[in-house]
């Protein structure tokens, strides 16, 4: 039952060196981008004119956040395992 509790609470949010809460209020923002781009897009389903360009150029950005949030994550990772190299 630990290693479950742990495995579900405790290891992916030290994955990205956030805290459970830190890593809940993240991931809640980018939950709740994600509710309000839905919404736009359901919009746009049904007035083709509104919102033409909305979801796909917010979705870039968000994919550009996560990207640059795993890829400090992997570089921090990597410093402490000793195996980090700036020139690489």
């Amino acid at each position: 039952m630990s290693r479950l509790f742990h495995r579900l609470f405790v290891d992916h949010p030290r994955e990205v060196d956030e805290g459970y809460f830190e890593h809940m209020a993240a991931s809640s923002r980018f939950g709740f981008r994600l509710l309000k781009l839905a919404g736009a897009a359901f919009l746009h389903s049904v007035v083709p004119g509104l919102c033409k360009t909305t979801v796909s150029r917010e979705v870039c950005c968000m994919a550009d956040e996560v990207g640059s949030r795993a890829r400090e994550a992997r570089e921090c990772r990597m410093r402490e395992a000793g195996v980090w190299d700036p020139g690489l």
